[in-house]
């Protein structure tokens, strides 16, 4: 998913907000043990921070291949971000929980602004962080949580929005097997489009390098 179009999303989920009428969880849906949401507790509650590489791979379903780009993030709690894409090109954004920066190869980097400016970037970052951190509070809000497999535990988000799951059909998010952070998220799109990011050399609770928000 592109920064633009994850913005699309993140801004129907503003839509959410303002009281639409949310759509209904599929029978298939397994829903969260009383157990399992003790489990996911624990790797919010234990996630200081996290950091690492990502490579992001979309698929778009009238072309017959992938348009895979890599880069690097870091998130300190709380509300700091760092997502940069570094190939094919170079662009991103990063915030201390109340400025944001933005950059890219061609413009250089803009000068801080007040986050809360910026409605649009505040969803991406907020739900970024709920993703990153697995804040289910945050997060079902806006999707229905079920269960795909318990080991290792695989998540399926479903849109409570029908304004919402017109762009996005479902998230699927996985952990490694320590269940320590995100493996995996993919996003699969009404239209047959997917977004895959596989996160790389994640490290969990390691200081974080404070330039980088």
């Amino acid at each position: 998913m592109t920064v633009h179009r994850l913005a699309l999303s993140c801004f129907l989920l503003l839509l959410l907000s303002l009281g639409l009428a949310p759509t209904a969880a599929t029978d298939e849906f397994k829903e969260l043990t009383p157990a399992l949401r003790e489990r996911l507790a624990v790797i919010h509650q234990g996630t200081r921070s996290v950091q690492g590489d990502f490579e992001q791979e979309k698929r778009l379903s009238m072309f017959d291949r992938a348009f895979v780009s890599k880069g690097v993030f870091a998130v300190e709690q709380p509300g700091k971000i760092h997502w940069a894409y570094q190939e094919p090109s170079a662009f991103g954004f990063a915030s201390d929980g109340e400025q944001v920066r933005r950059w890219n190869e061609h413009s250089g980097v803009s000068a801080p602004s007040p986050l809360a400016r910026d409605p649009i970037l505040s969803v991406i970052v907020d739900q970024m962080l709920a993703w990153s951190t697995m804040d289910t509070e945050k997060l079902e809000a806006s999707f229905t949580l079920a269960v795909l497999e318990t080991t290792p535990l695989t998540l399926e988000l479903l849109p409570k929005v029908r304004q919402l799951a017109a762009v996005l059909q479902r998230v699927q998010v996985s952990f490694d097997r320590d269940e320590t952070h995100l493996q995996e998220i993919v996003l699969f799109e009404p239209d047959g489009d997917t977004t895959r990011i596989r996160f790389f050399n994640v490290r969990v609770n390691e200081n974080v390098s404070p330039g980088l928000f």
